[in-house]
């Protein structure tokens, strides 16, 4: 079975509703993705860094737990691990408070050498455009999709980064042109670039970058851009938590293309058969997840769309 490597950070996420806490979870984007991936019967690999102490030990155990192979996370001894403080609104999205031990630091990271020929990898978030992360990430990425791999980017850009996007735009833009498929929200544009919908977004990512756009926009509907331009509305529904759904929808997006067997070289002509597979998949998951204070797609959903 072909393989799917998520890189990003690992954090404990801890949720507050009025101020109080409510529930704590291993989080981080790509962690949530993978394990996400790894209940549908995946073969899922993180590439991370974790804490040698009790909150590292918390998610590494949950981790295997889980099924995600873990022999690529490296682990540090100077610092504790990283915390993210989710403060939920009235309409259950998150404003996040993030307590990152390692800025400025050098990353525990290293990266495996054995990404093969239409394996898949996905990446984002604020390690994808972290100063010191940079040269190794992007060497590593440019290797991979010289082997084949198929790359998924998504910026998960946080409005607390905006003191920050000068200097990181030119990375954002650098992992868009990379990548065969940008999965991002419309919260996304609005922030790194001040696009208002999916057209303008597509126009500006097209400028520079020749990858697929699946431009999410929570109740707003879902638009995929694929040489020509596919919507689709979503379902209302009344959330408990979004926090997650982002990442269920990159999940969503591997898992079709294990599942489907869509490899690089058949991107550029997916049918429309494909696009609609697609979007409902991405649509129910990130649904699915939205319902529960998980991060990750419920058992119950994984079950009934596992491999076997």
């Amino acid at each position: 079975m072909r393989k799917v490597y998520t890189i990003g950070d690992c954090v404990l996420d801890l949720f507050f509703e009025n101020d109080t806490p409510v529930e704590a979870k291993p989080g981080g984007s790509f962690l949530n993705s993978a394990v996400s991936l790894s209940r549908l019967g995946i073969n899922v690999s993180l590439i991370s860094e974790l804490g040698i102490d009790r909150v590292g030990n918390q998610i590494k155990n949950f981790l295997v737990e889980n099924g995600v192979d873990i022999r690529h996370i490296s682990y540090f001894s100077d610092t504790n691990s990283n915390l993210a403080l989710a403060f939920l609104d009235e309409n259950k999205n998150a404003d996040y408070a993030f307590y990152k031990t390692r800025k400025g630091l050098p990353n525990a990271i290293v990266f495996p050498n054995d990404v093969q020929k239409d394996d898949i990898v996905l990446f984002g978030s604020f390690l994808a455009v972290k100063k010191e992360f940079r040269s190794a990430l992007l060497t590593f990425l440019l290797e991979c999709k010289e082997r084949g791999a198929l790359i998924i980017y998504d910026p998960n850009f946080r409005s607390q980064h905006l003191p920050m996007l000068p200097e990181v735009l030119p990375f954002i833009k650098e992992n868009m042109a990379v990548a065969h498929v940008v999965k991002a929200s419309n919260e996304d544009f609005e922030l790194i670039c001040k696009m208002e919908n999916p057209d303008q977004a597509y126009n500006w990512l097209n400028e520079f970058s020749d990858a697929i756009l699946i431009y999410t926009a929570n109740k707003h509907g879902l638009s995929i851009y694929n040489q020509q331009k596919y919507f689709f509305e979503v379902p209302p529904i009344n959330p408990i938590s979004t926090v997650g759904a982002g990442d269920t929808v990159n999940a969503a997006i591997a898992f079709v293309f294990v599942r489907d067997g869509i490899k690089t070289s058949d991107l550029a002509a997916l049918s429309q058969e494909q696009i609609n597979k697609l979007a409902a998949v991405t649509t129910t998951f990130s649904q699915d997840v939205c319902m529960i204070y998980d991060n990750f797609l419920p058992i119950a959903t994984a079950d009934k769309y596992r491999l076997r």
